[in-house]
């Protein structure tokens, strides 16, 4: 049995990113998942993809960069 290497791991570790399900972004967000679930089918919200033909995952980075583009285009008076 080959184990990995510790250089190994640490190259392909930041490669790994984690996804999260409709549920936890509804979770995290406050948006129902039923919104999200809208949203995909017309090319709003978060980049989504299918991970397999019935999971359709969000990576982090991709929430947060969507969260932070909302955020720098609601004015102060939080109206869009």
């Amino acid at each position: 049995m080959h184990l990995s290497s510790p250089a190994r791991t640490e190259q392909i570790e930041p490669m790994i990113e984690k996804h999260l399900t409709t549920t936890e972004v509804s979770k995290l967000t406050g948006i129902a998942p039923g919104t999200l679930r809208f949203w995909r089918s017309v090319d709003r919200g978060p980049a989504s993809f299918a991970l397999t033909p019935k999971r359709v995952v969000y990576r982090l980075s991709e929430l947060e960069k969507w969260i932070a583009a909302r955020e720098a285009a609601t004015t102060r008076g939080g109206i869009l």
